[in-house]
């Protein structure tokens, strides 16, 4: 809806002549005449918004309605209420209808998602968006401080969550049919999805009440060249995160993919780092996948030895660069000869460096990657835990419920991925 010209011009000329007998009285500052200005739109915003909800009541609905059993239920009252919109606190009046099933409901809540005593979705979204940003008693001080409403911290943790929980129906309908035969075959009669398409997976532990828990992130993305830029660049990037164990995480990575049509790319590849139980869900959902272990995290441990090497500083960085060459190569063979040599003599940083460079060998043929033009680096999903658990979930002080973590998670994720509007305004069943 948009109301007309002509009524915004009244509204207009109205406040303007108040102001001018005003400043013919008085000295007025200009701070002073927005602020007025600005909480008189928003009174006007909070009653006109409860007028024109009990308009919309007394338009629509009749003497009878539909109920639910099939019967027709009797308007038997209209009852004030509250909710809290973007003005602050509107009251509207509304019908409440019976049915001789005993069914009694208010048609107008019913229809529009209004939640009696509660917040409209649309303030719902503002106070998602200040939950998912800060702490929930910064957020209060902040929708305060913007809207000029006052908003509990709890009233915001509950909506901050609320998404989260529109997020988790939306991952859970795509898990359903992920694993729905039927599902999946009629997909094939559809065109094939992208050309080539990346994930990456990670990890980082947030401060539960009890202990710490590990949240786990998968990023879909896909990469191309950014004009202006050099090189590759990830684009249109999803994420997805959960609290559970890496089986349950595998279904939400399969049921994800699904739905990015990862399955379906002609080139689907993973950079990960070298994590057993990522590779291990990769594996079992997207066995023909590419893996390939995130260089960064590979050359951390060239780093470790480097440091522990019996030799003048020169001579150190000297090694330090002919070894990083050598993985830059995918010559990861000539590198594991040259550290068993040093096993005896150096111990710890040494064997870890073997055991992670023997064990995922096929991953880091690094020159090989670079030919194709692919990724090496898995710097979206670390952008994500740090986005997500960094900034959010481990603020000072914080301590969680599992719940409440991997709500609040899960709306952030909705954020970061520029889904936002399709989830806040998701229905929710009560």
């Amino acid at each position: 809806m948009k109301f007309s010209t002509e009524t915004i011009q009244k509204m207009e000329q109205l406040m303007v002549a108040d102001f001018a007998q005003q400043i013919e009285r008085e000295e007025i500052k200009v701070g002073e005449m927005e602020q007025a200005l600005r909480s008189s739109l928003q009174e006007i915003g909070r009653s006109s918004y409860g007028e024109m909800l009990s308009l919309m009541d007394q338009h629509h609905h009749e003497v009878e309605a539909d109920c639910s059993c099939g019967l027709q239920g009797k308007r038997v009252l209209r009852r004030e209420a509250q909710v809290l919109s973007v003005f602050g606190w509107s009251t509207y009046r509304r019908s409440y209808y019976q049915c001789k099933c005993g069914h009694r409901w208010c048609a107008l809540d019913k229809e529009q998602g209004l939640r009696a005593g509660q917040a409209t979705e649309v303030m719902s979204s503002l106070l998602g968006i200040a939950g998912i940003t800060v702490s929930f008693e910064e957020a209060r001080r902040q929708i305060k401080q913007y809207l000029e409403v006052e908003v509990c911290a709890n009233t915001i943790r509950l909506e901050t969550q609320r998404i989260g929980e529109k997020q988790a129906v939306r991952e859970q309908t795509w898990i359903a049919q992920s694993q729905d035969i039927s599902y999946l075959q009629e997909r094939e009669r559809h065109p094939k999805g992208p050309q080539r398409m990346y994930g990456s997976i990670d990890g980082a532990f947030v401060p539960l009440e009890e202990d710490w828990k590990e949240a786990k992130t998968v990023s879909w993305y896909q990469v191309d060249h950014r004009y202006g830029h050099e090189g590759l660049h990830a684009q249109e990037i999803a994420y997805y995160t959960d609290l559970e164990p890496a089986e349950t995480f595998g279904e939400l990575l399969w049921g994800t993919g699904v739905y990015h049509q990862a399955d379906r790319a002609d080139e689907l590849i993973f950079v990960c780092d070298g994590a057993t139980w990522i590779w291990k869900q990769v594996t079992l959902y997207f066995p023909h996948a590419v893996q390939i272990v995130d260089w960064y995290h590979a050359s951390q441990y060239l780093h470790a030895v480097a440091d522990v090497l019996p030799l003048p500083q020169l001579e150190k960085a000297n090694w330090l660069t002919e070894m990083k060459y050598l993985l830059w190569e995918g010559q990861i063979e000539d590198i594991l000869k040259e550290c068993r040599s040093y096993v005896q003599q150096l111990g710890s940083p040494v064997e870890r460096l073997i055991s992670y460079y023997t064990n995922n060998l096929t991953r880091m043929r690094y020159a090989d990657f670079r030919a194709k033009d692919y990724f090496i680096g898995s710097g979206t999903v670390e952008s994500a835990c740090k986005q997500i658990v960094t900034m959010r979930l481990k603020r000072s002080g914080a301590r969680w419920t599992h719940s409440g973590a991997s709500l609040t998670a899960k709306a952030r994720t909705a954020w970061l991925s520029r889904s936002w509007h399709d989830v806040t305004f998701l229905p929710l069943a009560a």
